[in-house]
């Protein structure tokens, strides 16, 4: 009984997919979904070059990229610094309570 309960557990364990990343098809709708959106709302197109997802990306840095872009003021002409994120392998560590979310990571730009 013990050995089947094992190889279940070892079976179900074994096929499960790392929660903490999103594949580069999911990454890159994800940041485009939010482009599109920041663009229809300042009515101008989206700005190139765009951020490309390359590979299964950080779940957390690909959040960050995505709030920062929709967060950003129009004019919308570039990517918020928080997108470089999404080239970085290890998540981004917590935001600290007193750190403007908006000065930190929206407001600059890259260029």
């Amino acid at each position: 009984m013990g050995r089947i309960f094992c190889a279940t557990l070892f079976f179900v364990c074994g096929n499960c997919v790392r929660q903490d990343l999103v594949s580069q098809g999911d990454s890159n709708s994800q940041i485009y979904a939010a482009a599109e959106y920041l663009s229809r709302k300042c009515g101008t197109p989206i700005p190139t070059p765009f951020p490309i997802a390359i590979g299964d990306i950080q779940k957390r840095n690909l959040d960050l990229c995505t709030i920062a872009i929709t967060k950003s003021d129009c004019p919308f002409v570039s990517y918020p610094i928080a997108c470089l994120l999404i080239y970085v392998d290890q998540p981004a560590g917590n935001i600290p309570w007193y750190t403007n979310f908006k000065d930190f990571y929206v407001t600059p730009k890259v260029p």
